[in-house]
């Protein structure tokens, strides 16, 4: 009889506890979430239908005669696996010279480096102009010093510079993990053993810095492999062409909607395999490095050479075209001239409202979708919850060009005015910015629901109550953080304005690259300094109030 009550017993409980499962996710404040991932899916799924449905059918069988494919494929990964490379090779050589020698003005480097992700590849480009062109800072010493070489800045060689810049500061960044990771002990240890030189480097530091090379690696190469703006304005001719540039010119000049398919399909087998690599294998950099005491032995008059000559090579290389930004607009004299525009304080007001909109779009969606995930690992639905995370990485492999030229064949019926592209604008440059703002908000979210579930549940406290009272003190510096990062990255965005963009309706980016495009190095300067001064200025604050 006992043995009989017991056989019920046991399924009625995993009956009530599932049952009790259902009603805590049937919860109304995890419906956004399921909106949210409901939206993407329609969103992507109707704009990418658009685009592979318009024209002739994609020309599978011919794919690999095509010379031009070919070749932009070659090119794509090409410069992606060369920039990669060399910017994992300097990072870990400035990471190392970074660690290693004390200087003052350390930390406000380590925030400068921080910021050079986010800032507008434009302002980026127009500073490596300034600098290393043959009209740049490098072509005139050249000439001072009576030298008849002069400097060839379009082509591989000014795409490399670009990357160089963008991505040295990040591996630096991921690889300065590694070094605060080395517990003081075994520094210690080593000193006592006299481990000096490469011994010193093989049996402490590698075995550490072995595990950020292969997502270091994976992570820049995916970057560089989706490169848009940076190659479109250094390229300097369709023999330098990207999967991106290629849709960008197959759709602008040609309108040819079947290659423009097929480039974007390509890139996205490519890029969900890489996304794929890097969410198994890449540790982001956290936004604060860990400033505890570190004990380190004294290092020999060769090496503390090399590794000044590092410092002052690699900082100079990063600071000297942000340098030239604001210079240039000092010396040029447009700084006062250039507010008269009519044409900058359009693309001001049209960024300056895109942005903060986008931004905040990007949050709610980010934070309904962890809303849903986080309820999911709490009921133990660990893989349904990753996945969820990782669709909203995704993507990112999707080309926005395609996008956003899906959303305008869907809406072509339709007269457009200014509001439907300021929308669009909205919508693509939030999509763009989720998936940084999904990675920053993830783990503070997934913790505040292990720490206060069960006592949100006791004390009945929930929804804006729940947030306001518990959640907002652990919330609020990621969430600033993250408003920050889309903004910014909103703000630098070139790759939807190219297409819609035009003189009643532009942003700072296009802005600036039009002014670039007509050789108005004035006006450029002030425009390169208003984004530049915008974004710094947005993480600046932020750090500095959290």
């Amino acid at each position: 009889m006992a043995s009989r009550t017991g056989s019920i017993t046991i399924p009625m409980m995993s009956f009530l506890k599932v049952r009790t499962h259902f009603n805590l996710f049937r919860s109304r404040h995890y419906l956004g979430g399921i909106l949210v991932l409901l939206l993407l899916i329609a969103i992507y799924g109707v704009s990418l239908n658009a685009v592979f449905s318009t024209g002739e059918p994609l020309p599978w069988q011919n794919l690999w005669q095509d010379d031009y494919i070919v070749r932009v494929l070659q090119f794509s990964i090409g410069q992606a696996f060369l920039s990669a490379a060399l910017s994992v090779i300097v990072g870990l050589l400035f990471a190392r010279a970074f660690f290693y020698q004390p200087f003052s003005g350390k930390a406000f480097l380590l925030q400068i480096f921080s910021v050079t992700f986010v800032l507008p590849a434009l302002v980026a480009v127009f500073g490596i102009l300034g600098v290393y062109s043959s009209a740049g800072w490098l072509g005139q010493f050249s000439r001072l010093l009576g030298f008849s070489w002069q400097p060839q800045i379009y082509g591989l060689t000014g795409i490399l510079l670009a990357h160089l810049f963008f991505n040295i500061p990040l591996a630096a960044r991921m690889f300065l993990q590694s070094f605060h990771a080395i517990p003081n002990q075994q520094r210690q240890l080593a000193a006592q053993l006299n481990l000096r030189g490469w011994q010193f480097i093989r049996w402490l530091e590698l075995p550490y810095l072995r595990q950020q090379f292969l997502p270091t690696f994976v992570l820049i190469f995916m970057l560089c492999f989706t490169s848009f703006a940076i190659v479109l304005v250094l390229g300097g001719g369709p023999k330098f062409t990207t999967i991106e540039v290629a849709i960008y010119q197959a759709i602008m000049f040609d309108f040819d909607l079947p290659k423009a398919a097929l480039f974007a399909l390509l890139q996205f087998v490519f890029c969900f395999v890489l996304f794929g690599l890097s969410a198994v294998l890449t540790k982001l950099p956290e936004t604060n490095l860990s400033q505890k005491d570190l004990w380190l032995s004294p290092q020999s008059s060769a090496v503390k050479f090399w590794q000044i000559f590092c410092l002052i090579s690699v900082s100079a290389f990063i600071l000297l075209p942000l340098s030239n930004v604001v210079i240039s607009a000092v010396n040029s004299g447009a700084i006062f001239s250039a507010w008269k525009s009519p044409q900058l304080w359009r693309a001001i007001g049209y960024s300056f409202s895109i942005a903060p909109l986008s931004a905040i779009c990007a949050l709610l969606m980010a934070m309904a979708l962890l809303q849903l995930s986080r309820r999911l690992h709490w009921l133990h639905f660990n893989q349904f919850a990753n996945c969820l995370l990782n669709t909203s990485m995704i993507v990112l492999s999707v080309p926005m060009l395609v996008l956003s030229i899906g959303l305008y064949l869907l809406l072509q019926e339709i007269e457009f005015t200014h509001w439907h592209l300021f929308a669009i604008l909205v919508v693509c440059n939030a999509l763009a910015a989720l998936p940084f703002v999904v990675r920053i908000l993830a783990v503070p979210m997934n913790q505040n629901m292990q720490y206060y579930e069960k006592l949100c549940q006791s004390l009945a406290i929930k929804g804006w109550a729940r947030f306001r009272l518990i959640e907002w003190h652990n919330l609020s510096a990621p969430i600033k953080y993250a408003f920050a990062l889309a903004c910014a990255l909103s703000l630098g965005d070139f790759t939807a304005i190219a297409l819609f963009g035009n003189q009643d309706f532009s942003s700072l980016p296009y802005l600036l690259y039009q002014q670039l495009g007509s050789y108005r190095s004035d006006d450029a300067t002030v425009t390169a300094l208003i984004l530049m001064a915008v974004c710094l200025g947005l993480f600046f604050m932020v750090e500095k109030k959290t």
